[in-house]
């Protein structure tokens, strides 16, 4: 499993806290973030225009088989004491993983079945009997009767007409936002670079890997900033969330340090205001026209994807680094976009209700440390809300909760990333602002 883990840099005189969180493990540990089936990892390597090496899978949490039929990889759990007790047969645990185990309670062979199924006495499947799943623009149901089971079309919707995918029936249907503007929890800002002021720029659009942020700039190409977090109250610990409003955290808030490292060459089809950036350790995606990947080493570009006519534009991009699942929205309506790489489509994943603000312009994937769930996160421009979604196996796309802060009020939402400190980034065009902490922590933060 795949999650957005950042590090926090410390100018401690101790050292760097070793504790500041694990490297988000995608692209940087040798994997390419590229467009896959739903569930499949994308693979290392892949070039030639092919960046998701191959696979298929659901857009519902379970997982495609490798074409290549190389096995998921295999791990030691402690299972020989658990086939003492368990028995013949395969088995499965707690945890998602699947044990095969002899008669005499010796161990065959042990799988981790996620983001796949566990089913007793037959292991990791992709899919169980009775299932619904979407992908991109068309819903599935589960073929148990298959030799693995496998997903098999349904039906294909129109999203020119509104159409999508219903989960909860295995439908199409022509969808309704939802969830409510009634928030749920609170989160702070802790940081406003503002131009001028800061070594920021300026410009709109952002995203961030560990402690790096890039920023789409006014003259349309990429910044790189860093910021690092001062132990300004001498306390011997950096504390991200400290606030003086945060009942779990309370204080002052520690300084940020923004530093301008670098602007990368111009690549993609950038406009101002309507490209947002993914970034990953070793390359960054950039939405637009199309949504365009540039690798650091080499310089190497290559379109991922391009719109369908009834998107006409990327403005905002996020990846699922569970499900493989790129996801893609714009200013023309609150919906957000899913694709499916094998039939090379995409569809309406769901809408959500106005957010007080004048139209969409931030959506984000997050992937909560804590529980492996992934999380689609959304945002109006001039709103202070912002409304986290989940894709539910049963129910299909429900609102987990609806966070608020009005201390941001005023500021424009001009794109939105996640990334360093654990924390949302977002740009207005002349500044660059943190927020997040409180209830938001809960689904952004590892533990400890």
């Amino acid at each position: 499993m795949k999650q957005h883990q950042f590090l926090i840099a410390s100018s401690l005189l101790l050292g760097c806290a070793s504790d500041g969180g694990a490297q988000r493990t995608d692209a940087g540990d040798g994997i390419t973030v590229g467009l896959t089936g739903a569930g499949t990892a994308p693979t290392s390597g892949a070039t030639d225009g092919d960046p998701t090496g191959g696979g298929t899978g659901s857009a519902d949490g379970t997982a495609g088989s490798a074409d290549d039929g190389v096995p998921t990889p295999k791990y030691d759990v402690g299972i020989e004491s658990y086939c003492q007790i368990h028995g013949g047969g395969i088995h499965c645990t707690d945890d998602n993983t699947a044990i095969e185990c002899t008669d005499q309670g010796g161990t065959v062979d042990s799988e981790n079945c996620d983001p796949d199924l566990c089913l007793p006495g037959t292991g990791c499947v992709v899919c169980l009997a009775g299932q619904y799943t979407c992908m991109g623009d068309k819903v599935m149901t589960c073929n148990a009767a298959a030799i693995p089971a496998a997903w098999q079309l349904v039906e294909v919707c129109n999203p020119g007409a509104g159409e999508g995918c219903n989960l909860e029936l295995g439908t199409c249907e022509v969808l309704q936002p939802v969830g409510t503007a009634t928030p749920t929890g609170e989160y702070y800002q802790f940081a406003d670079f503002a131009t001028g002021s800061t070594p920021f720029m300026g410009g709109y659009d952002v995203d961030s890997y560990e402690d790096r942020i890039y920023v789409l700039g006014n003259g349309q190409a990429i910044q790189v900033y860093e910021v690092e977090l001062l132990d300004t109250d001498l306390d011997g610990e950096l504390e991200p969330n400290q606030h003086p409003n945060n009942p779990d955290n309370p204080g002052a808030i520690e300084q940020r340090v923004l530093t301008y490292i670098e602007t990368l060459p111009s690549f993609g089809t950038p406009a101002q205001s309507v490209s947002e950036i993914y970034a990953a350790a070793d390359r960054v995606y950039l939405a637009g026209s199309q949504i365009t990947e540039y690798v650091f080493a080499g310089g190497a570009t290559q379109v991922i994807s391009s719109p369908p006519g009834w998107a006409s534009s990327f403005s905002h991009i996020g990846y699922d680094d569970v499900r493989g699942i790129w996801y893609a929205s714009n200013e023309g309506a609150r919906r957000v976009f899913q694709y499916d790489s094998a039939g090379a489509s995409w569809g309406i994943a769901f809408l959500y209700p106005e957010l007080s603000g004048d139209h969409m312009d931030g959506m984000e994937v997050v992937t909560d440390p804590n529980t492996g769930t992934p999380y689609v996160y959304v945002s109006d421009m001039t709103s202070d809300f912002i409304g986290q979604y989940r894709l539910d196996p049963e129910l299909g796309w429900v609102q987990e909760n609806l966070f608020s802060y009005s201390g941001t009020q005023g500021s424009l939402l001009e794109g939105m990333g996640y990334g360093a400190l654990y924390h949302f980034w977002a740009t207005s065009g002349n500044t660059l602002y943190e927020i997040g902490g409180g209830d938001l922590a809960e689904f952004t933060e590892p533990p400890g």
